[in-house]
Parts: structure tokens; sequence; C-alpha cells
């Protein structure tokens, strides 16, 4: 229990860094965005061990289907936009989502064909 406890105040530290950094810079992108770019360099470069936030990332993607309900409920109150705009939307929605689905499945694609050939390579540390 402690060591979950210990991982989420990590994520959660990391997440009130990004959003500092936002109010510092004035930058017009949400924090947790700068925060999960932070964890993830962080992770890359080793300065956060995996072990250190996996099993409340875990957790997290586990029930991350609660965090659509705001955005159902917000896409129902501001339906009239919908009625107006609906094709934009529709265009911009359908893009985005196709472009974030194919960076990550050539990210992933690339993390796990490098994970590969270290292990053929004999790197037994990753």
């Amino acid at each position: 229990m402690v060591r979950i406890i210990a991982q989420f105040l990590t994520i959660l530290f990391v997440y009130l860094i990004g959003n500092q950094i936002v109010t510092w810079l004035k930058l017009p992108i949400p924090g947790s965005i700068v925060g999960m770019a932070l964890l993830f360099i962080a992770l890359v470069s080793g300065v956060c061990k995996l072990k250190w936030v996996e099993k409340v990332a875990q957790l997290h993607i586990k029930h991350i289907t609660l965090l659509f309900i705001p955005f159902a409920v917000g896409v129902w109150h501001y339906a009239g936009i919908f009625r107006i705009e609906g094709l934009k939307l529709a265009i911009i929605l359908v893009t985005s989502s196709l472009f974030v689905l194919f960076v990550t499945a050539y990210s992933a694609e690339y993390f796990e064909t490098k994970r590969t050939r270290r292990k053929q390579n004999g790197d037994i540390n990753n």
C-alpha cells in the first residue's frame, strides 16, 4: 500500500511540476500534458525508473473510461455547437484521432523493435 501511495505521489509531483511550468512560461497547453512529457523524458532518460510508477499507471489505465464521463457531459452541454459546426468538428476529431493513433502505433513499434534488438544483442539491462 505504501508503494502505491509513493507511486501516486510521484506522478502527482510530476503533474504539479508540469502545471507550474505552464504557469511560469504562460504556455497555451495544459499542465498535465507538460507533466506527461516530463514523465516520459524522465522514464526514457532513466532519471525515473518504470517500477517507481508502473502499478499506479496500470491502475489509471484500468479505469481510464471514467475519465471520459466529463467529456461526454461537456459534449452534451454544448450540443448546439455540434449542430452548427458539426461537419468541421467531425473532420477535426477524426483527423486528430487518426494522427494520434498512427503516432502511437509507430512509436510503440519503434520502441518494441529497439527493445527486441537489445535483447538479441545480449544487453541484459533492457
